[in-house]
C-alpha cells in the first residue's frame, strides 16, 4: 500500500487550490488557510447555492493541537477525499474512432434523402473512406448569485474548418466507438488544440451573451431589497457605518451575477467520412463531395446539407 507523507498531502492540496483559483495562505510550515467556494445543497423549496467558507488545515496530527479547530488534512480524511473528489469533477480526456455499418448501399440511399438533386448522378462511383478530426468538450456553465444554476452544454468542433455543433453528443449515441486513431486516412487539421479551444470559448461566451437576463435582474432586485433592509437597520439604531459598509460589500459578493465556465471532460474523436469525386457533366468539373454519416451532412456540390 501506497502511503503519502505530510509533506507530499500538503503539496497536492496547495496545487489543487492553484488549479482551482481559490486563494490560500500558508501561515507557517504546519497552517495553511484556505478560501474555497462550496455548493450547499438545495433544501425543501430552497435552491442550490453557492457559500464561501475558509479551511484552516494542518498536515500532521502533532500540529492539530497547536491550532484548535483545525481539519487534520491525513489519508481518508474527509477534506482530503473532498479536494480529491474535486479534481476527479474536472474530467478527462478520451481518443475514439466511431465506425459506421451501413453498407455502400445504404450510405448511397441515405446520401440521396439528404441530398435529391444528386439521385440524377446514380450510382455514383465508389467513395474513398477517411476520417475527420472532431474536438468533443462538455462544459458546466454555473450562474451564479445568491442561487445557482447550472447548465452542461455539449460542443463538437470541427478540426478542418472551425465548424461547432450545439448538443454533438446526440449524434453519436447508437454509433460504436473503438479506442485509438482509425486506421483508415485522417483529413488534415486545419487548426491546432489552442486555436480549437479559443473557438469552443468564443462560442460559449455568445451563448452566455444571448442568455436569458431575467436570472440578472431578479438577482438584482433580491439584492437591492436586502440592502435597503440593511440600510434602514444601520440608519435607525445609529449603528457604526464602517461596519455598514462592509457588510454592503458582502450582499454585493453574494449577489453579484458570475458565469463559471467549467470544463468537464474532452475527446478527440475521429468520424467517418466517405469522399465521392462526381464525373463531370457539360462544362462542369469533376467535384468532390463530403458525406459524415453519423452527423447526416453533406459537403460539396452545391450541397448544405446538414
Amino acid at each position: 500500500m501506497v502511503t503519502h507523507s505530510p509533506e507530499e498531502i500538503k503539496a497536492f492540496v496547495i496545487e489543487t487550490l492553484r488549479v482551482s483559483g481559490a486563494n490560500f495562505r500558508q501561515v507557517d510550515d504546519d497552517l495553511l488557510i484556505a478560501e474555497v467556494t462550496v455548493e450547499i445543497p438545495p433544501m425543501f423549496f430552497a435552491p442550490a447555492r453557492l457559500e464561501k467558507q475558509t479551511l484552516n488545515l494542518v498536515f500532521r496530527a502533532e500540529a492539530s493541537a497547536s491550532y484548535p479547530g483545525a481539519e487534520l488534512v491525513i489519508p481518508g480524511s474527509f477534506r482530503l477525499n473532498w479536494f480529491i473528489d474535486g479534481l476527479k469533477e474536472r474530467g478527462n480526456f478520451t481518443l475514439q474512432s466511431f465506425k459506421d455499418e451501413r453498407t455502400p448501399a445504404e450510405a448511397e440511399a441515405a446520401l440521396g434523402e439528404l441530398c435529391p438533386q444528386l439521385q440524377s448522378l446514380f450510382p455514383l462511383p465508389a467513395p474513398t473512406v477517411q476520417t475527420r478530426p472532431y474536438l468533443l468538450a462538455h462544459y458546466t456553465l454555473s450562474f451564479q448569485t445568491d442561487e445557482l444554476h447550472e447548465e452542461l452544454v455539449s460542443l463538437g468542433l470541427d478540426m478542418t474548418n472551425g465548424a461547432v455543433t450545439p448538443d454533438f453528443l446526440r449524434f453519436l449515441t447508437e454509433a460504436e466507438a473503438v479506442p485509438g486513431v482509425p486506421a483508415t486516412a485522417v483529413e488534415t487539421p486545419a487548426c491546432s488544440l489552442e486555436e480549437a479551444f479559443s473557438l469552443l470559448h468564443r462560442y460559449l461566451e455568445q451563448l452566455v451573451a444571448a442568455k436569458d437576463r431575467r436570472w440578472i435582474d431578479d438577482a438584482r432586485t433580491r439584492y437591492e431589497e436586502e440592502l435597503a433592509c440593511l440600510y434602514q437597520y444601520y440608519q435607525e439604531d445609529q449603528r457604526d457605518w464602517a461596519d455598514f459598509r462592509l457588510r454592503a460589500l458582502d450582499l454585493y459578493d453574494k449577489f453579484r451575477p458570475r458565469v463559471l465556465v467549467r470544463l468537464v471532460n474532452v475527446g478527440l474523436l475521429y468520424l467517418p467520412e466517405l469522399v465521392y469525386r462526381l464525373p463531370a457533366a457539360g462544362r462542369k468539373k469533376k467535384t468532390v463531395l463530403r458525406y459524415l454519416p453519423l452527423l447526416a451532412k453533406v459537403e460539396g456540390a452545391g450541397s448544405s446539407a446538414s
